[in-house]
């Protein structure tokens, strides 16, 4: 049995309005929504099919105000597009048959014929969208034509799988998937393995490495964290010391100390940052703080610790060294690393600008750029946090009488919290991601990114490195808009990073009396204390009794 193209209430809402009543009437059928959309829809449907079975009825025959015998020849016709058997679909077809005319306009550029010509397009475009060279196409379109294709072909989107990547295994500085440890230094035999039979499947280093970080979430910052220093610490060892990992003593680990704080030489070491796997990735950005050298200690402690515990190692060799001082233990946040009231604003106002004078792909990215920025203010979440977040971890609850919108995070060591969003952002999101996606934010998959990626499939993430990447880009961009007028905002601008947001976040809800155990709970401190250096009223009031009881002399 064919089915229909209309159903009852479209057939009802087509012939009341081909029959000339007026929109306000028709609005009845729609639940008291516009008609004209639902109309032209139906309209659409009909003259498609009656072409693809090459009725030779014209282009006028579904008009409306049509004289009264063509208008009982269009009903008659309505009834005979509804009743016939449509064609089966096949790629071989005329785009023709499938897609309205006013698309078929905007494809004209690339010369499509039929549904396979498109579908080629389609499947060329790696590395970019396959309507980023058609002017006056936009996102928002093009989705809404891969949405009509893909409902009548079936798998039409589905791309040809690209040809599994060969590893390169080398005894070189690439990243850990790709290293090849030589049999010599393997750990099979290392000085410092236990006597006993390991609790881990392990007969080597690398084996080893990989049992202490499968214990963690293989997305989670955590795990990222971990193996970075486990990567930076087995390729120093084999490529450096030439020895095993579990051949490593108290003194190897003062010199990894050394290391850490001027990785030399540098044009091996270090290097911008670039996605593992890239021919110029390095382990280093350049000489480690003493912030990140401790972090980077109690991580390894972490690592020996476990294989000791497992029977893999002798002992930790990092137990004999004196932990690294740090003179700054008092002080663990640096506050300062953020913006003022005055300087956020001129911010949010450049983002508001570049977004509103640009067009095309360059406006997509000024919308999305804009939506990190900020979520990131508006939430004070962390990098990672960013790159994470997905539309499933939206909630909208109703409370008091309110709508509220929260946002459920998984933040530093996997401890969940959640984190309100003000309207504002909320009617940003909504906005931002139908534009950069065609879809409603209520229609998408729970699993896809809020922040979606401009190319490629909307499930795929940003990386916390790409993240970093474009917020680094509109606050040089920024820097120099903003240069002339406000050179110390365009000087921090240019120092700044996407953690800068965060602490603007804290420090400027607290100079807006939001109580700081609120604030806490916001950025996912586990102690006030650290949320307490955002206070900055005591320093003001201290600065300006000195300032005012001594600067006479």
């Amino acid at each position: 049995m064919t089915q229909a193209l209309l159903n009852l209430d479209e057939l009802a809402l087509l012939r009341g309005w081909l029959h000339g009543l007026p929109m306000e009437a028709l609005a009845d059928f729609c639940g008291g929504d516009s008609p004209a959309p639902i109309i032209e829809e139906c309209r659409t449907r009909l003259i498609l099919k009656a072409r693809r079975l090459q009725m030779a009825w014209g282009t006028g025959w579904l008009e409306r105000g049509l004289p009264a015998d063509p208008l009982a020849l269009a009903l008659r016709r309505i009834d005979v597009v509804q009743a016939a058997e449509d064609i089966v679909p096949g790629t071989a077809q005329p785009l023709a048959y499938w897609l309205r005319d006013n698309w078929l306009d905007k494809l004209a550029p690339l010369n499509l014929v039929t549904v396979a010509d498109w579908q080629q397009a389609y499947q060329a475009a790696v590395g970019k969208t396959w309507w980023d060279d058609i002017a006056g196409l936009g996102s928002v379109t093009a989705k809404a034509i891969e949405t009509e294709l893909a409902g009548h072909f079936l798998g039409l989107l589905v791309k040809a799988k690209p040809p599994v990547a060969v590893i390169a295994y080398q005894t070189a500085i690439v990243p850990l998937a790709h290293f090849l440890v030589p049999g010599a230094m393997d750990g099979s035999a290392g000085n410092n393995r236990s006597p006993h039979s390991p609790f881990i499947p392990a007969s080597d280093d690398y084996q080893a490495l990989q049992c202490w970080l499968a214990r963690l979430a293989p997305d989670s910052h955590t795990h990222r964290s971990y193996r970075r220093e486990a990567e930076r610490l087995l390729l120093w060892t084999v490529l450096v010391k030439h020895k095993a990992l579990s051949s490593l003593d108290m003194v190897d680990m003062g010199d990894y100390r050394l290391f850490l704080a001027d990785p030399q030489p540098a044009h091996l070491w270090v290097g911008a940052p670039q996605k593992k796997g890239h021919g110029a990735w390095k382990p280093f950005t350049g000489p480690l703080s003493l912030r990140s050298r401790r972090l980077s200690e109690t991580i390894l402690n972490s690592l020996f610790t476990f294989l000791v515990n497992q029977h893999y190692l002798l002992h930790n060799p990092l137990q004999a060294l004196p932990k690294l001082k740090n003179p700054n233990s008092n002080r663990p946040l640096d506050i300062h690393r953020s913006f003022t009231e005055e300087q956020w604003q001129l911010l949010s106002g450049f983002l508001d600008r570049s977004q509103a004078l640009s067009d095309g792909t360059e406006q997509l990215k000024w919308l999305r750029t804009r939506l990190l920025v900020q979520l990131a203010y508006t939430t004070g979440l962390r990098l990672h946090e960013l790159a994470n977040v997905t539309l499933g971890d939206i909630e909208i609850r109703q409370r008091q009488g309110q709508t509220q919108y929260w946002l459920t995070v998984l933040g530093k060591g996997q401890k969940l919290r959640e984190v309100p969003l003000p309207l504002s952002l909320y009617s940003l999101m909504l906005d931002t991601y139908r534009q950069l996606t065609g879809t409603p934010l209520g229609r998408a998959a729970p699993d896809s990114p809020l922040i979606p990626p401009l190319r490629g499939p909307d499930s795929n993430c940003l990386t916390p490195l790409a993240i970093h990447k474009i917020v680094k880009e509109a606050f040089t961009l920024a820097a120099d808009h903003l240069a002339a007028a406000h050179p110390e905002t365009a000087e921090k601008l240019r120092q700044a990073s996407t953690h800068w947001l965060r602490h603007t976040h804290g420090s400027l809800a607290v100079d807006r009396n939001i109580p700081l155990t609120m604030i806490r709970d916001n950025l996912g401190h586990s102690n006030i204390a650290t949320t307490s250096y955002y206070v900055h009223a005591d320093d003001d009031a201290r600065h300006g009794a000195f300032a005012e009881g001594f600067g006479a002399d």
